[in-house]
């Protein structure tokens, strides 16, 4: 059995599927249902495990190095993979494809429901309830709004169009420079990066965490926001230096944060952010995976390298994602 560079895996009708999650068994049932048949699986305390050729996880990956001779293929049911390929036991012939499933819209839903909460002062209305108050207010509105997505993949994009779709400004920050037509269609490369933080009103966090990408937020960009700006992350907690964005808060650059990423998970109870009220803090809800989502698109590759074909979403090792 081997895996070549671009995903295709050649197969053996006999593989042992190792599943991970809180509750495997129900897990199982899902693979099963989508794919028609029963499948061998098992647990990853139960003794075979080692015999796996096929992981498929969803749910963070163990701590401790994990010896798994004959595996060929990880499929990992998060939206971040930077843990999974940089774990020293599973070389590069070990092929590494990630779920994209729902995450755009489900992301898009969050930090745009997160930023129209804001927008038209929900808290306010909830203050009023609870107090049976009767003050009215002018609600804002996002049309208009200019906001900078910074990393455009598929999530990015989603959120870009349920921006658009909303009447915002919107520009796109990507690692690589534009063509002309891209850049007429608001994507930025590196070299724009310094003119865009000076027009954007929301920045949305979506880098992935990559050595160049590791402490991204520092106080030197964030001292070059205009005022107003709300600063949301849902990416990665270590592209942000915490430190430079509590400095930056209390500067009013930015005015406002929505956090969904630490770095530091579970945050901690005393951590400087829950007793800020210009941040909202949640627990890292943004991209929850479903079950359902997850097992299709497993399904959808185990075919595929059952059939010998290049699987989908397979991770690049030398990008970082």
């Amino acid at each position: 059995m081997t895996t070549a560079r671009d995903g295709r895996v050649s197969s053996l009708r006999e593989e042992l599927v190792l599943l991970t999650h809180s509750d495997p068994s129900a897990l199982a049932r899902e693979v099963q249902g989508c794919l028609g048949e029963p499948v061998r699986w098992c647990r990853l305390d139960a003794p075979g495990a080692a015999e796996a050729t096929i992981w498929f996880s969803a749910g963070p990956m163990p701590e401790a190095a994990l010896r798994l001779p004959r595996l060929r293929w990880i499929h990992t049911g998060w939206a971040g993979v930077e843990t999974w390929f940089q774990r020293a036991e599973w070389s590069a012939e070990v092929a590494l494809t990630r779920t994209v499933g729902d995450y755009p819209a489900r992301m898009a839903e969050y930090v745009l429901g997160y930023l129209l909460a804001r927008t038209l002062d929900v808290p306010e209305a909830l203050r009023q309830m609870a107090g049976r108050g009767w003050r009215r207010w002018t609600p804002g509105t996002l049309a208009g709004t200019r906001l900078l997505v910074a990393g455009m993949g598929a999530i990015g994009r989603g959120i870009a169009d349920v921006g658009r779709a909303l009447g915002m400004e919107v520009e796109g920050l990507r690692s690589r420079a534009p063509f002309d037509d891209e850049r007429a269609r608001g994507l930025l490369g590196p070299d724009d990066l310094e003119a865009a933080l000076a027009r954007a009103k929301v920045i949305v966090n979506l880098l992935p965490l990559t050595p160049e990408t590791r402490g991204f937020w520092t106080a030197g960009r964030f001292a070059r926001l205009g005022e107003g700006v709300t600063f949301i992350n849902v990416s990665r907690g270590h592209t942000v230096e915490e430190k430079a964005l509590r400095d930056g808060l209390k500067r009013g650059r930015p005015s406002f944060a929505i956090l969904d990423v630490f770095q530091e998970e579970p945050l901690p109870p005393d951590h400087p952010f829950r007793r800020d009220p210009r941040i909202w803090v949640t627990p890292h809800i943004a991209g929850i995976g479903t079950v359902p989502m997850m097992a299709r698109e497993f399904v959808g590759n185990l075919r595929r390298y059952r059939a010998g074909e290049p699987l989908e979403h397979v991770v690049d090792r030398a990008r970082g994602y």
